[in-house]
């Protein structure tokens, strides 16, 4: 089923919704509110790719994300995720328009096509930025303004985002990576903000209000291209309290921020397809029962406790 604008969620769904993410506050549209609905949904539905990495073709239909994410236990990418947390807002009440952001390649600096989805919320006549599927990046809303004095300091690190021409740039202060012992490795980026080298541009936007069908060629790309950085292998990041937990490939990766914007990073390297499939179940939430290689999957049916699939490594 494709997805229609008309979709909106039922009593029902939205219980489910709320409960699948842990939320018991109030249901007014505030500024509290919403920071609260996107705290709760981000430590609770993970950023992933599994359904582009086992070849699950993904639809944006209300019935199949509420499907995939509350009863299969699942996450997504920003296609998904910002549209079923907009279904939400749709829901509480809120004013929001979706919007196209070209995000800036993690290694060069060039900012890409404007492919990722986000979303503003008119909030008693102030626009606020909300996006609750940006992969290793969480932050808390973030209201517009043309001042630099706008950044939000959270437990996470500092973000903001600046005017520059007729767009807006996200960015986040740049965090030093430091071991188990301590011993800093050096900056966590590759590149800075021309402006400040001390923040890194995330992704740029303009406030053109977009609809969700006005994705669907781009997230086709996502799926499907061996240019888009989804389809080379299997990733899964779930924001924590602490920090991050991060699956990538057969790497787990656990996050830890610290004081003075440092992050203590440890890595585990994972033996084999079984050894990934349980730490996706026992750190992500995402059960092997729940389908996780659903019928249509490349993956489907296949038993990964067979020695052929073991890391020789290992």
């Amino acid at each position: 089923m494709e997805p229609r604008a008309s979709e909106h969620f039922t009593p029902d769904e939205v219980q489910e919704y709320l409960a699948h993410i842990h939320y018991t506050g109030s249901v007014e549209p505030t500024i509290e509110v919403l920071a609260e609905l996107q705290r709760c949904h981000t430590l609770s539905v993970p950023f992933e790719n599994l359904s582009v990495f086992g070849r699950e073709k993904i639809v944006l239909s209300k019935d199949w994300l509420i499907d995939k994410i509350l009863r299969r236990h699942r996450g997504g990418f920003c296609y998904e995720l910002n549209r079923m947390f907009a279904l939400l807002l749709d829901y509480f009440g809120f004013k929001h328009e979706l919007h196209a952001a070209s995000v800036f390649h993690y290694k060069t600096g060039s900012p890409g096509p404007p492919s990722h989805v986000i979303l503003s919320i008119n909030i008693e006549n102030e626009i606020w930025v909300s996006d609750v599927g940006f992969g290793f990046y969480t932050f808390p809303p973030l209201r517009l303004n043309d001042s630099l004095d706008n950044q939000v300091f959270h437990g996470n690190g500092s973000d903001r985002i600046r005017k520059h021409g007729n767009q807006y740039i996200f960015e986040q202060r740049i965090k030093t990576v430091v071991d188990e012992f301590g011993h800093e490795e050096g900056p966590e980026e590759q590149f800075t903000s021309e402006d400040d080298p001390q923040w890194v541009p995330r992704y740029k936007f303009n406030l053109n209000p977009k609809t969700i069908d006005d994705f669907q060629d781009m997230m086709l790309f996502h799926q499907t291209d061996a240019r888009s950085p989804f389809t080379h292998d299997r990733l899964c990041t779930l924001a924590k309290p602490w920090g991050r937990l991060t699956l990538s490939g057969s790497k787990l990766v656990t996050s830890t921020y610290l004081a003075d914007n440092k992050v203590r990073k440890t890595r585990k390297i994972l033996c084999g397809e079984e050894e990934v499939v349980k730490e996706l179940e026992e750190k992500f939430g995402i059960r092997r029962e729940a389908c996780l290689y659903p019928d249509g999957s490349m993956f489907c049916g296949v038993d990964w406790s067979k020695d052929r699939f073991k890391d020789s490594n290992c």
